[in-house]
């Protein structure tokens, strides 16, 4: 599953990474896709625990990959929010790093990464 938390998901300067277009490039493969940029994205403390919560549940049946503008995690709401609040309820969150490597999520993550 591949869960989208970009708040605005179809910037005209990225039409390949559209919501759209992710959508129909994950259905071809037989990934689920969901966008969840309200709640996970930049909403309120309220929506971010909602959202986690949520994905908790996506995440207890299915292999579950969270998607962000931002390429460096440090820098990056899910590792700002998002992470922090699934380690907070017990979830092992690791980063896929852009050299194809991946680590635990430290927090905070150094910026030098």
């Amino acid at each position: 599953m591949i869960v989208d938390i970009r708040s605005a998901p179809d910037d005209p300067g990225s039409p390949e990474f559209s919501r759209r277009r992710l959508e129909d490039l994950a259905a071809d493969a037989g990934i689920g896709y969901r966008w969840m940029g309200t709640s996970l994205g930049h909403g309120s403390e309220a929506d971010l625990a909602g959202g986690v919560e949520d994905l908790i549940a996506l995440a207890s049946i299915s292999s579950t990959v969270i998607l962000g503008r931002e390429p460096e995690a440090s820098r990056c709401r899910r590792s700002i929010a998002v992470a922090p609040a699934l380690q907070a309820r017990g979830v092992e969150v690791i980063h896929m790093l852009p050299d194809g490597s991946n680590r635990r999520h430290e927090s905070p993550l150094p910026f030098d990464q």
